[in-house]
């Protein structure tokens, strides 16, 4: 059903702020500036030994956001299904300032204590946890989540009147001052700054956690986007990994462009100067956000992706999407995902469904009501590599026949495995692996291991016969 006419209008000015000099244009077919295609030089998300991470997972959990305690209504085996079912090998954990720190200076130890057990649940069923500071809006006083009340003024959250449609809340004038006032020097910042010191230090040595992403969509203010991404972006995000990186240097820092970038504009985010970064935006194209529905057009899909790899490569940046989804109720969602998920096979990215969630037909959430796997789990329930010793040269799934191939370079930059996962509702009667040069495929469990010989390598992984 199409959605009221509040978002349309704010998208049309999202996508008008590309404005007189901005050079993030629209996608042309191959996804290039120039429309044509181009083979950028890579760079992966590796971990301790060298393997190229590729993260496929969901967002855990939009229910955090009304909750009492800001916490996901989850536990480990909810985590473990992710697993099992949908092959997944990560989440992006949802966390919150105004949950942190209640009030200037007081932090919340129960809070940030559930968090570390989450993660520690996570890391037990083989997930790896992206760390999501989230706002929608800025947060509480604006009737959203995100930043405390005490975080803006109070006179602002008494002028605002909320929007027919919540995205068009960004651009209210109350907004976007908070939002100034958030991004220039000062308190406020200083004191999102301790948040993130002490989220850190209650996470620090938890193996599980892969990166902390610094703010979840965060809104340009009334400034433009390339302003944001050329002249905030770097100085605010470069205090904010010093801060977090004193007390926890271990895990990689995802940053996100201005939020235009979620509806398939390039970026011009200009990073800090920090190494460890991962280059993490948003995939919503706008057709489907205002319920309008899927067109069907897989290619723009491909180029919207291509568009994602091209700037993560401009910053010398691995990438990945931070947020992908659909609610089952517009048309053509399900379709939607498969193509987008097979646009990020085809240009190797990771990926985080938004999200875990129990609903109804207008829910983006991977179970319906009766706790079963929705449209969105069977679209993006596909085998992929989660482990990489060594380059990754490509992969595919199809569908239908229920194959999956994948070649990659062993070059003796990664020590340890490859591993492929094999979700059971792609594969619910098992599989069954094979090594182009005869090679060892352990199958174990939901996954299957190869042991690293050296060379061009190539899998094929199928149903098990009679399957």
């Amino acid at each position: 059903m199409a959605r009221p006419v509040g978002i349309a209008l704010a998208f049309a000015l999202l996508l008008g702020c590309a404005g007189d000099g901005d050079d993030r244009t629209p996608l042309g077919d191959g996804g290039a500036p120039d429309g044509g295609t181009v083979e950028p030089e890579r760079a992966w998300l590796r971990d301790e030994g060298g393997g190229v991470l590729i993260l496929r997972g969901t967002n855990v959990a939009g229910e955090s956001k009304w909750a009492p305690d800001f916490l996901p209504p989850y536990d480990r085996a909810d985590l473990q299904r992710l697993v099992d079912e949908l092959g997944l090998n990560a989440i992006r954990l949802l966390v919150f300032w105004e949950a942190i720190e209640p009030a200037p200076g007081s932090y919340d130890d129960a809070y940030l204590a559930a968090i570390r057990a989450l993660v520690e649940d996570a890391e037990a069923v083989g997930l790896h946890v992206l760390i999501d500071m989230h706002q929608d809006v800025f947060g509480r006083g604006f009737g959203s989540a995100g930043a405390p009340l005490w975080a803006c003024d109070q006179a602002l959250y008494d002028s605002f009147t909320p929007p027919e449609e919540w995205f068009y809340g960004y651009f209210e004038p109350e907004v976007m001052e908070c939002f100034d006032r958030f991004w220039g020097e000062g308190s406020t910042r200083d004191a999102f700054a301790g948040a993130w010191t002490r989220l850190a230090e209650e996470l620090s040595g938890a193996a599980g956690v892969i990166a902390y992403e610094l703010l979840n969509e965060p809104s340009w203010g009334s400034t433009t986007p390339q302003d944001f991404d050329r002249r905030i972006a770097p100085d605010v995000y470069g205090a904010l990994v010093d801060a977090i990186r004193a007390v926890d240097a271990a895990p990689h820092v995802a940053i996100e462009p201005a939020s235009s970038a979620n509806a398939g504009l390039a970026s011009a985010l200009v990073p800090p100067d920090r190494e460890r970064l991962i280059y993490a935006p948003h995939f919503y194209p706008p057709a489907l956000e205002l319920g309008v529905g899927y067109d069907g057009d897989a290619s723009r899909l491909g180029a919207q992706a291509r568009r994602i790899v091209l700037d993560a490569a401009r910053m010398g940046l691995p990438a990945f999407v931070g947020e992908v989804g659909a609610r089952r109720d517009v048309p053509g969602a399900r379709a939607f995902l498969e193509d987008a998920y097979a646009a990020f096979d085809g240009e190797m990215l990771g990926a985080f469904q938004w999200d875990l969630g129990r609903g109804g037909e207008g829910s983006y959430g991977l179970w319906d009501e009766a706790d079963r796997p929705a449209a969105q789990a069977e679209a993006i329930a596909r085998p992929h590599p989660a482990r990489v010793a060594g380059i990754p040269v490509g992969w595919r799934w199809d569908a239908t026949t229920r194959v999956f191939t994948a070649s990659w370079m062993e070059d003796g930059s990664a020590t340890g495995d490859s591993v492929f996962t094999a979700p059971s509702l792609a594969f619910p009667d098992g599989v069954e692996a094979t090594l182009a040069d005869g090679g060892e495929a352990r199958v174990a469990g939901p996954r299957v291991v190869v042991p690293q010989v050296g060379g061009v390598r190539e899998i094929t992984i199928r149903a098990a016969s009679g399957g």
